[in-house]
């Protein structure tokens, strides 16, 4: 009776050895059949509509720091604005780069104008994805930082950013356009990963 038992472990042994082979190889054929699909599923991309430049930037899989505090940035698209607010129901200018960075360690301050002194000071043809934007007030006569947002893209000079605007909300702009640019007092850089 012994030698029966013992033979009907063995076996079952090979048997669910064999079976979890044969599961594995089958995985293995469907993984390599699907790359594509799996990719997509785990790394999806899809494109984000600059409505001001007309111009589509990319928002999905991060290849580094500055790509992952953007796309985390674009997935806020739409937020409102609300006058103080820091997130994640509504926003003012200053909370919405604080709270895009909180998400990635980057203890920013609180207002504006602080976040205007914070970091280096780079010049606009040095302008990366990740950089801070500093505008000035846009009440007339006023001449003291007012506004802040997130540069998601440099392309030969045309700099596109993300920011919390009073009327619209969080929405992306283009440094180029009048309103901006008139306004537009410099950049800051507070990443130094890449």
């Amino acid at each position: 009776m012994e030698i029966i038992k013992k033979l009907l472990r063995e076996k079952l042994f090979y048997v669910v050895l064999v079976i979890i082979f044969l599961i594995n190889s089958a995985m293995n054929i469907n993984k390599s059949q699907n790359a594509d699909l799996l990719n997509d599923y785990y790394h999806p991309t899809s494109m984000v509509r600059d409505t001001t430049n007309g111009i589509e930037v990319e928002e999905g899989y991060a290849k580094n720091r500055r790509d992952s505090i953007i796309n985390y940035a674009l997935r806020l698209k739409g937020v409102p604005y609300r006058y103080a607010a820091k997130g994640p129901s509504a926003f003012d200018c200053s909370g919405f780069t604080c709270y895009v960075f909180k998400n990635f360690n980057i203890s920013l301050p609180a207002s504006s104008q602080l976040q205007s002194e914070f970091g280096e000071e780079i010049d606009t043809n040095e302008v990366r994805k990740g950089d801070i934007l500093i505008f000035k007030s846009p009440s007339k006569g006023v001449n003291r930082v007012g506004h802040v947002g997130i540069a998601i893209s440099n392309n030969n000079g045309k700099i596109s950013f993300i920011h919390s605007s009073t009327s619209r909300g969080v929405v992306i702009d283009s440094l180029s356009h009048r309103h901006y640019n008139a306004r537009y007092m410099g950049a800051r850089r507070v990443l130094h990963d890449d």
